[in-house]
């Protein structure tokens, strides 16, 4: 047996070398996209759970809203109610000096 280059043991091994090398080249790939498909998917993950908290944080500050609202509507009446009775004042007390 010859080690020439158009030996069929040799020329076996050099496709198998070749075959090899496809193979780990195809492997790498696979992993960078494996590794690019982990990032993508920490991503998203962190994005969920950040659109999650925002969620929760905009249901507190509507809540918060709506609390303040109706401390505010409660505030105006009770204004209008001491308005009113300020001008009721006022007016027995102008009708009181007039007389």
């Amino acid at each position: 047996m010859t080690d020439t280059p158009t030996h069929p043991l040799y020329v076996a091994t050099r496709r198998l070398v070749k075959a090899l090398d496809r193979l780990e080249g195809n492997l790498k790939q696979m992993a960078a996209q494996h590794d690019g498909g982990e990032d993508q998917q920490e991503k998203i993950i962190y994005f969920e759970h950040e659109n999650h908290a925002l969620k929760q944080e905009r249901e507190k500050l509507n809540s918060s809203i709506a609390h303040l609202q109706r401390q505010y509507n409660e505030l105006h009446r009770v204004a209008s109610t001491i308005y009113g009775k300020l001008d009721d004042s006022i007016k027995r007390l102008t009708q009181i000096i007039e007389e």
